[in-house]
């Protein structure tokens, strides 16, 4: 029987399948929202972190488009909601930071991996295979030649080299042209290679972060616990340190950081670039696959990496203040319960209902939003002497104009509606019959209702009648009205 791999056993997969963010997403009912979405904002546009605004905007674009092709699928989220979710540590597919004054947004690692496996799915057109292959020979050549410390092999190498460059340049001189050595395929082959290699530093930028930062996760959980003495507990917090800085890991980021940040590196770069939008070749492929700011986007995760060390020094030196702990000692006794008790129900995802809270949010009052102090306005009263006046002068209008309801029009409103159906609720009558005048034209109809055959009251249901009047909604709340046919 073939030896299998320790992650590849039955209990390992089983319990993958149920904690890791990758296979979560892969399993999700809205798998091809979730991936889609992702590769359109992160993987294509070559992107590490996305502003929190512009991420919403376009998620809000995304779903709205998403609900007009495809009416029978539900989308029942706002894009902040939905953000929020794919955040939170059950599912774990994006991070939230902070960065320059903002709040940003990025890919986490397992859900690039995710992404890029059903990237991987599609059927590829063109597949360069020499290019790859020319880079596994010189690969393994510069191995081979850069740690060999033969004097005579690498004497014999560079009089080689000399050779080739020597002859090179009498060919140059005889002919004074210079031959392509690569055709339009080769160019295109390797430039997608450089391409697929580029896209692939930012995806290990999110787990060399997610490295450090569970690594940084680990210290705080040993702060947290740990019940001996400080000293003890410094050594070990430096040990660890230093061994992030000197782990294979930690020095191959010094490496790339200190190569990427050389001001030579970036000019070469960017000239690079600059010649290659020369060559006729490759401007469809390069249209198709833009390359020009992924320096950019390399130097901003690298600055992701590098803040994530800054923090895990941050805590380092927070801890070693001792004035710190001493001013705040049974507060952080507390705090330390607290984390204590969480980490120990972190992996444990509770089901139903865990408890329930009056308000989402505490009900604050504070002094300076009370209204300030108003003195009371004094009335002024004059005591005038009547005076006989003849009425010329006057406008009796308001006197005279009276509303009268006319009983006999709400009788035929009601009626009209009995020609159709044996009883009709006074509801239904406002409904086809709004009202004119009011609550007076409402007690006429309270009046007609009592003089019906039989019960038009219903004691025992009571509701709300609603009607418009003088631009306002008014509500009247009595017993339910029915009024029935005549025999």
């Amino acid at each position: 029987m073939a030896k299998t791999d320790d992650n590849m056993t039955y209990e390992y997969l089983r319990t993958l399948r149920m904690t890791n963010a990758a296979w979560r997403l892969l399993t999700a009912d809205q798998a091809a929202f979730l991936a889609s979405f992702f590769y359109r904002e992160f993987l294509a546009r070559k992107k590490r972190g996305i502003p929190a605004g512009e991420l919403v905007e376009h998620l809000g674009d995304y779903l709205e488009q998403l609900g007009q092709d495809y009416p029978d699928e539900e989308f029942s989220r706002s894009p902040r909601e939905y953000l929020e979710l794919w955040t939170d540590a059950q599912h774990g597919w994006l991070r939230k930071y902070h960065y320059d004054d903002e709040w940003h947004y990025d890919l986490t690692a397992s859900a690039q991996k995710a992404v890029e496996w059903l990237v991987r799915l599609r059927r590829q057109e063109f597949i360069g295979t020499e290019s790859r292959l020319h880079t596994v020979f010189q690969l393994l050549n510069e191995i081979v030649r850069d740690s060999d410390t033969n004097p005579r092999m690498r004497r014999e190498w560079l009089e080689q080299q000399k050779a080739e460059i020597e002859a090179e340049l009498a060919e140059i001189e005889s002919v004074d042209e210079v031959k392509p050595r690569l055709d339009a395929v080769q160019m295109k082959e390797r430039f997608l290679q450089a391409e697929s290699t580029a896209e692939s530093i930012l995806s290990d930028f999110r787990e060399v972060e997610e490295n450090f930062r569970l690594l940084q996760r680990q210290i705080q959980e040993e702060i947290i616990i740990w019940t001996q003495g400080k000293g003890e507990l410094l050594d070990k917090i430096f040990a660890k340190d230093e061994e992030i800085r000197t782990s294979e890991q930690g020095k191959s980021f010094q490496m790339f950081w200190k190569y990427l940040m050389a001001t030579q590196q970036q000019e070469e770069f960017q000239n690079l670039m600059g010649r290659l939008n020369e060559i006729e070749s490759l401007h469809e492929t390069m249209a198709e696959h833009p390359l020009r700011s992924i320096d950019y986007e390399w130097i901003r995760a690298a600055s992701a990496v590098q803040e994530t060390l800054r923090e895990i020094s941050a805590q380092l030196r927070r801890y070693v203040d001792e004035k710190y702990l001493r001013e705040e000692r049974y507060i952080y006794r507390l705090i330390q319960q607290v984390e204590a008790k969480a980490m120990s129900v972190r992996d444990i995802f509770p089901r139903g209902v865990v408890m329930y809270m009056d308000e989402a949010s505490p009900d604050l009052h504070f002094p300076l939003e009370r209204r300030l102090f108003t003195p009371t306005k004094r009335t002024k009263r004059e005591n005038r002497v009547l005076e006989e006046g003849t009425g010329s002068g006057g406008n009796l209008e308001a006197l005279v104009r009276q509303e009268r309801i006319d009983p006999q029009r709400l009788r035929q409103n009601i009626d009209a509606l009995l020609e159709e159906q044996p009883k009709v609720t006074l509801q239904e009558v406002l409904e086809h019959y709004p009202l004119q005048y009011g609550l007076m034209e409402l007690l006429a109809y309270f009046v007609l209702a009592g003089r019906e055959e039989g019960e038009a009251f219903q004691e025992d249901d009571w509701g709300e009648l609603s009607f418009v009047h003088g631009g306002q909604r008014l509500q009247v709340q009595c017993e339910k009205v029915v009024y029935r046919r005549k025999a």
